[in-house]
């Protein structure tokens, strides 16, 4: 026996523990299925409301730009018309004939623009050109002079309702460039005078391009906002289901309390109320089966026990191997008995509340019947334990190491070493390792070993498949992780992990 009340803390195998990949099959499925899986609420509710949002602001900018873009036109096209007055109010009577004064320094007035170049003509009643320049009129427009003055313009532009205020807008391209202009019918000192103005479009293009950032910039501003707006108000409206998911994830499988829906919105109150339905069925459900499981060993374990003792008086009156064998069974089926009843207790609902349980003293106060179970399969047991406190049930943690002895024992050969250690963790919580020399676990097999019932192949032992899976139930009640690593004298290293206790 090794025995040593204190020793220096020590950590926990550097060895992750083994993962089993997936296989090729499932994950080529999951693969080829990932476009199936439902998209998340939010990504619903984003999906339906940003195009939408969106669209509406760019049709309210595109709206905007063509408004404004009219309006700026039209503001363009006055400035043209009151140059083409203005031309015309020069023009006068002379002997009977119209004619225009029109000086040097005044006709570099009129055509002067800083951006673009001005084309102008003023025309008689008989389609003489008073002043300007010629081949200013629109390309669609075949002759313009006929002879007088109503036929000075095809049928299509000449028309009552071309000309119904005076004045026509024409769109056209003189030497090679674009212009707009305007055609003005007017009269002076009772002389029909047609005047036509056009400018190249310089000054409009740059106000298009102005108008169009001043909308763009806005609108970019505007539709940031109004996203982070909507997912801001997406997110706020699946605040309370995200608290409730949250609230379901932190609940251990022992709390099978309600949920509640009094503090819920109205759209998730019937969610509420039906989860608490299922929880409620729920424990029933296990609270049946775990009276059943524990009903049914404790019923069990008063008649294993008699059966045992009369074997065993029958074994010493009479040495049979017969009685030897049948011995061995009940022996065995006593401890299946006793693991199904701890399995019971460490099912969700079946344990105790959790009390600060000192883990040095519970393995200490043990160890006799461990030390027991060692002599008898020649094994060297050594306990190295430093004081340290976990929140627990005390018998099933006592449950936990034995376990975790109990197999160490079985599967190490004779002659082997078991050793049991505990300490408090660096980071906090504590931890319980139980190492020993025997043959170890293949990595492919660390997970498999949890099961229920399960055995490897080859496996010669007395065990009936359960500690270990006691072992897990019992360790995830308490928050604690269960690791298996290599051990140093070339077995298995079972490290349970527990959190630091409850406040």
């Amino acid at each position: 026996m090794r025995w040593r009340r204190s020793s220096p803390a020590f950590a926990p195998s550097s060895s992750p523990p083994a993962s089993t990949s997936a296989p090729c099959a499932a994950w080529a499925t999951t693969l080829k299925n990932r476009s199936l899986q439902p998209h998340s609420l939010r990504q619903l509710l984003l999906a339906w409301l940003l195009p939408g949002v969106v669209l509406l602001l760019v049709a309210s900018g595109t709206s905007a730009y063509f408004v404004a873009s009219e309006n700026a036109g039209q503001a363009y096209d006055r400035s043209l018309l009151n140059l083409a007055l203005a031309l015309s109010n020069q023009v006068h009577s002379q002997n009977g004939r119209p004619v225009i004064d029109l000086q040097p320094q005044g006709r570099q007035i009129l055509v002067t623009d800083k951006f673009d170049r001005i084309h102008f003509a003023v025309y008689g009643p008989h389609g003489e050109l008073l002043a300007g320049e010629e081949g200013i009129f629109p390309e669609d427009a075949p002759s313009f002079f006929q002879g007088s003055s109503p036929g000075l313009f095809p049928k299509d532009i000449s028309g009552p309702d071309a000309f119904a205020d005076g004045t026509l807008f024409f769109d056209s391209r003189i030497k090679g460039r674009e212009v707009r202009g305007v055609i003005l019918l007017t009269q002076k000192d009772n002389h029909e005078l047609t005047v036509v103005v056009a400018e190249t479009l310089t000054k409009r293009e740059t106000q298009v391009g102005e108008i169009l950032l001043s909308i763009i910039v806005p609108e970019f501003l505007l539709s940031a906002a109004t996203i982070a707006l909507i997912m801001f108000g997406v997110s706020s409206g699946l605040r309370p289901l995200d608290a409730l998911r949250s609230q379901l994830a932190r609940r251990s499988p022992t709390d099978l309390r309600p949920v509640g829906a009094d503090n819920l919105p109205s759209e998730l109150q019937p969610l509420a109320i039906e989860i608490d339905r299922l929880l409620q069925r729920l424990d029933v459900a296990l609270g049946a089966q775990r009276h059943f499981v524990s009903d049914a060993a404790h019923q069990l374990r008063t008649p294993i026990a008699a059966l045992q003792a009369q074997v065993e008086s029958a074994l010493q009156e009479r040495d049979d191997p017969r009685l030897s064998a049948i011995l061995s069974a009940v022996r065995r089926l006593a401890r299946l008995v006793n693991q199904l009843l701890a399995l019971a207790r460490a099912e969700p609902g079946g344990m105790p509340v959790l009390r600060p349980v000192e883990l040095q003293a519970l393995i200490h106060d043990h160890a006799d019947t461990w030390m027991q179970l060692a002599v008898e399969h020649d094994i060297d047991l050594g306990f190295e334990l430093e004081a340290v406190t976990v929140t627990g049930t005390a018998i099933l943690l006592r449950e936990l190491v034995g376990n975790l002895v109990d197999n160490a024992i079985r599967y190490t050969p004779a002659g082997g070493q078991v050793t049991v250690r505990c300490a408090p963790r660096a980071g906090g919580g504590a931890l319980l390792a139980v190492e020993d020399s025997g043959p170890g676990i293949p990595p492919e097999l660390r997970e498999r070993v949890f099961e229920r019932f399960f055995r490897a192949s080859g496996d010669t032992s007395d065990g009936c498949g359960l500690g270990l899976a006691i072992v897990r139930q019992i360790a995830e009640q308490h928050g604690a992780r269960i690791h298996i690593a290599d051990a140093a004298a070339g077995g298995t290293l079972f490290e349970v992990i527990f959190p630091p206790p409850a406040a």
